[in-house]
């Protein structure tokens, strides 16, 4: 299809998101710096809490991004100081992990690093997400746990995959770095599992610049991440005193219990994280309306068939992370993000698409189960371009437009 000739005005720049950082965040961070303790410390605790409270998780342990985020997640399931019961069991070498195909790339490699063996499930490409019917498929007596990511500002149906984890005996992790502040009949997702991760990074719903957090209603659990965060450290551990009276011959200063990683964020990263929080329903309250609007006027090219667009279910208060579209071809799919680029609309392509066909998996150990026909779909016809809470009326029309005419 050729590129038309841009007769719509001046070209503008449309990024995938915008800085939202105000000289809140930035008098915040220089607070701490003026302060002079910078490490990890009390305005961490602070965010950790404040956080915890918003998304109605009892703990909330923070680290430097959303992968550390996973990472700890995953090797906390793998840690022989794990406590286990409901018939779960510690994941081990060679145990299968259930993920979605359609994800980014540190949502399997953790638990390839843990030992794991991921096993593929596919996504519908209506919603992005991956059906309960998907992972209930794909069970064995290997499979150790279910891992779930709730896609660019969607959700999955989670109480239906909890049922599923509860039946089993599974460990449930869900993967929220896409979709902080979205909610499952009400419900934050992220807390319905064992553990739910979420990520600050720049592009993402709020920011700290680089940042993460791991949330669980789990005691045992939560104090094991803290030492995972930390060397496997016992200093942050609510029962660090308890271990240290077990091992009095060692200086409790410098006491491990377990092996562990050094994936801390700084102070400053926790101050501008609790602006950014006090900001976060207004940014979704945004992409929504940003969203919306993109419906409306794209109605007409849905309708006939141009484009396809996340939907989501009525259960689902979404928060888009983006607006995905897909295309009829691969050649419509590449020469409309050809188009949008040319004309200032910055695109990415759908997360990893289908993980299962990248390079690395060449060298991995892993299963895919049934077909990966939604995600070859996804990642063969999809793009998307932003929805960040500070785009236009105007930006979101110039957008439009640009897609009217590739399609004239």
């Amino acid at each position: 299809m050729s590129t038309p000739i841009n007769t719509l005005g001046p070209r503008r720049v449309i990024p995938l998101n915008a800085n939202s950082l105000t000289s809140e965040e930035i008098n915040a961070a220089k607070a701490v710096l003026d302060s002079g303790f910078l490490t990890m410390g009390r305005k961490v605790t602070e965010f950790e809490s404040v956080f915890a409270n918003y998304i109605g998780a009892k703990h909330a342990i923070m680290v430097n991004s959303g992968s550390s985020a996973n990472l700890i997640a995953a090797f906390a399931l793998a840690d022989g100081f794990l406590k286990t019961g409901s018939g779960k069991r510690r994941i081990q070498p060679g145990d299968e992990v259930i993920v979605p195909a359609l994800t980014w790339s540190t949502t399997v490699w953790p638990f390839v690093q843990a030992g794991a063996v991921p096993v593929f499930v596919d996504c519908d490409p209506a919603t992005l997400q991956v059906p309960p019917e998907a992972i209930e498929n794909a069970i064995t007596d290997k499979t150790r746990a279910i891992v779930v990511v709730h896609v660019l500002g969607g959700a999955v149906n989670i109480p239906a995959i909890r049922a599923i984890a509860e039946k089993h005996g599974l460990w449930l992790f869900e993967d929220t770095c896409e979709s902080l502040g979205v909610t499952w009949n009400g419900q934050q997702v992220g807390t319905f599992g064992d553990m739910g991760s979420y990520s600050f990074y720049f592009a993402h719903h709020i920011t700290t610049i680089e940042g993460g957090m791991v949330v669980t209603q789990d005691d045992d659990l939560a104090d094991l991440l803290r030492a995972q965060r930390s060397h496997g450290w016992v200093r942050h551990m609510s029962a660090g005193a308890h271990h240290a009276a077990e091992t009095p011959e060692i200086d409790p200063r410098f006491l491990f219990v377990t092996t562990g990683f050094n994936v801390r964020p700084t102070e400053i990263n926790a101050a501008i994280g609790l602006v950014q929080l006090s900001k976060l329903d207004q940014f979704n309250d945004r992409r929504r309306a940003v969203g919306l609007r993109h419906d409306q006027m794209l109605h007409r090219l849905i309708q006939r068939g141009d484009l396809s667009v996340m939907s989501f279910d009525a259960q689902c208060a979404p928060a888009p992370f983006g607006y995905p579209v897909i295309c009829r071809s691969r050649e419509d799919r590449n020469a409309l993000q050809s188009h949008l680029e040319a004309h200032g609309i910055e695109t990415r392509p759908v997360i990893c698409g289908n993980l299962a066909r990248q390079p690395a998996m060449k060298h991995i150990t892993h299963r895919i189960s049934e077909t990966l026909s939604g995600c070859d779909t996804v990642m063969d016809r999809g793009l998307y371009w932003g929805t960040h809470p500070l785009m236009t009326d105007e930006d979101v029309d110039y957008v439009v437009a640009q897609v009217e005419a590739f399609f004239k």
